[in-house]
């Protein structure tokens, strides 16, 4: 390492991981020097991971010492995992131990030893080449520039993800001179070797997305060419048509009739060659969905629509598909614009908006070359579209004059909940299947989407707020794990402004309590689901502890106590509406066309412009309402250009 760890650093670590790590009924007890080293080893390539690790073992001495009067490593194994079993079920001080522990729970959930003996998929051999394509001469990195570039373009697309592509390419397909402009870099399956240390800070935004109010809710966002495509699960459903007529209805949006937005859901789903997933490979907790829903009368499960053809289930679809089977853009909306003629600049993040008064002539944007030097690009351009997504877009229309009250407001997140469950005698073949490929839709008129499938080792134990001999056990019943969600058509609205970091935004949302009954019907269904298929323990996540559940008895007496949101495990990964389209200024953002209201040359095709919750995933829903933008876009520049 750069910097070890001091020796009492050290002996601390050492005492932490005896005490976390005992043997387990089917495992032997780690060896802990092996273990530390792995930790100290992580924190060297991860500047955040050794932050965090210098600050728990020191907030843990602390804490131990002025309770105890000594230090931790001079208590026995016992009096030391008596004190992290009390700090654990305290309010505060709960998630302080989650963040002290983290590092030691990941060296030993990605030890290959622990995977392989789990039946986890272990990291993929990644080629070390691929082929190459002609269109690849039109992607220019900043890390290869040794100079500025100045170029001029009819329209320049900011992002490229589900929405930006998805514009470049209609624009393109049209005849016009497009550039895309990416903050994150282009990766490709030789990236993709399911290496958690590796994928995560490659494709994953480490900054702080997380919506804060009463209840916290992690949000992750992809920051690489093909955005947070690259790393969903791969989902694709149309919008509702309940959906679309709420928005005619109480956001004048008449435009978007049902037969023209079938048009292009049609056209969507095409490029991503769209089919239902493949029940051999959505595993057996399909099987389990299914035998349960069907005894409570609920009929509506079902094989998830994806954008993976050709998937063979490797379970990796949140850490970039290996195959390439899954259509992200970075493989099907971004090529073919780049086929089309359009260029993309990656490694460059867009800070300005050239204006004259309220009309947009280009941008700016700066990235570091290799030898980390500054290299900038000023793109002369007719239109800017801007598709930085739901969190960044209002922040940097804010920070270039676009003054709306609306802008940054009316978000909407589908929060998710989980319920897991064991079955003793059942294989469910985590991370070989498909990590969400089966949904239960008899709820969401009502609200409620259920999908889920399978989630990586590490997953499966870092969702578990508890340590030593509980934990070993969690970790051990890997395979005997059942894993679903649900997601919530959200009726509750937050907002997001600039934070201290340009990373980490300001996001606020509060739940409301329509909404909270919603979350809670969806952990009594599914808590339901599993016993009537014959689970021996339902389990409800908590951020503080986890509810074991053992028959519907115990079920009815958990629902009658007082809850709250912060009480349950919540994540939402399709944050929208933050510059949200209507008829009016008064309403929205963008018009129908998701042109800026009051501003000549500017656009937004992103999640942002989704007036409200969907109650599907939303990543066709962008691509069709981008794409057909994009096309009236293309169609009034090129009557310009007649003209």
């Amino acid at each position: 390492m750069a910097q070890a760890l001091s020796a009492s650093q050290h002996a601390t670590a050492l005492a932490l991981a005896e005490a976390l790590f005992p043997a387990g009924r089917h495992t032997a007890a780690i060896n802990r020097e092996a273990l530390v080293r792995a930790v100290e080893e992580q924190a060297d390539r991860q500047p955040w991971l050794r932050r965090g690790l210098l600050a728990g073992l020191a907030w843990l001495d602390t804490r131990y010492r002025l309770r105890h009067f000594r230090a931790f490593p001079k208590a026995s194994v016992s009096e030391r995992r008596a004190f992290l079993d009390t700090i654990a079920s305290h309010p505060l001080e709960s998630p302080l131990l989650r963040a002290a522990t983290l590092p030691f729970k990941l060296a030993y959930l990605l030890d290959e030893e622990r995977q392989s003996g789990a039946g986890s998929r272990l990291k993929l051999d990644a080629p070390s080449q691929i082929e190459r394509f002609r269109w690849q001469s039109q992607v220019t990195d900043a890390a290869d520039l040794q100079e500025d570039q100045v170029l001029d373009a009819d329209v320049v697309v900011i992002g490229t993800g589900a929405g930006g592509a998805a514009a470049a390419y209609e624009l393109a397909c049209r005849g016009l001179a497009v550039v895309m402009v990416e903050e994150g870099a282009y990766h490709d399956r030789r990236d993709f070797d399911g290496d958690l240390m590796k994928v995560i800070p490659t494709l994953y935004r480490l900054g702080a997305t997380v919506a804060t109010g009463n209840v916290m809710i992690p949000v992750p966002v992809g920051r690489s060419v093909g955005g947070t495509t690259t790393i969903n699960s791969g989902t694709c459903l149309r919008t509702p048509p309940r959906t679309l007529k709420r928005w005619r209805e109480e956001f004048g949006l008449h435009a978007l009739r049902d037969d023209d937005m079938e048009l292009w859901f049609d056209r969507v789903e095409e490029m991503l060659a769209v089919q239902a997933a493949e029940m051999k490979y959505i595993g057996p907790i399909g099987e389990v969905i299914a035998e349960g829903a069907d005894k409570l009368g609920l009929h509506g499960h079902h094989p998830l629509q994806r954008n993976a053809s050709g998937c063979d289930g490797q379970g990796l679809c949140q850490m970039g598909c290996p195959t390439d089977a899954k259509r992200s853009t970075n493989v099907s909306y971004v090529p073919a614009a780049l086929n089309r003629g359009a260029f993309l600049y990656n490694g460059f993040k867009a800070e300005k908006l050239r204006r004259q008064g309220n009309t947009v002539t280009g941008i700016e944007a700066r990235g570091r070359n290799r030898h980390g030097m500054t290299v900038r690009l000023t793109l002369r351009a007719r239109e800017v579209v801007v598709a930085m997504g739901t969190f960044f877009t209002p922040l940097f229309l804010q920070a270039n004059g676009v003054a709306n009250p609306n802008l940054g407001r009316n978000l909407s997140l589908h929060p998710a909940g989980v319920v897991n469950a064991w079955f003793p005698d059942r294989d469910f073949r985590n991370s070989q299947t498909i990590s969400q490929g089966y949904g239960l839709d008899d709820l969401a008129d009502d609200g409620l989407m259920f999908e889920g499938g399978t989630i990586p080792f590490a997953g499966h134990g870092l969702t578990a707020n508890v340590y030593g001999d509980d934990f070993v056990q969690h970790a051990e019943r890997y395979q005997q794990t059942a894993y679903f969600g649900f997601m919530l058509q959200d009726t509750s609205r937050g907002c997001v402004r600039a934070g201290p970091h340009p990373d980490s935004p300001i996001i606020r949302y509060h739940m409301n309590d329509l909404d909270f009954a919603r979350f809670l019907r969806g952990i009594e269904t599914l808590a339901k689901i599993y016993l009537a298929a014959g689970a021996k323990e339902v389990i409800i996540p908590g951020p503080q502890r986890q509810t074991v559940i053992r028959s519907d008895a115990e079920l009815s007496a958990f629902l009658c106590r007082d809850h709250k949101p912060t009480d349950f495990l919540m994540s939402a990964y399709h944050p929208l509406g933050t510059a949200r389209m209507a008829s009016t200024i008064a309403d929205g953002v963008c018009d129908s066309d998701l042109r800026v209201f009051g501003w000549n040359g500017l656009s937004v095709m992103d999640g942002s412009v989704v007036p409200s919750s969907l109650g599907a995933n939303p990543q066709v829903t962008i691509m069709a309402l981008a794409g057909r933008a994009a096309a009236r876009l293309a169609d009034r520049l090129l009557q310009e250009n007649a003209a």
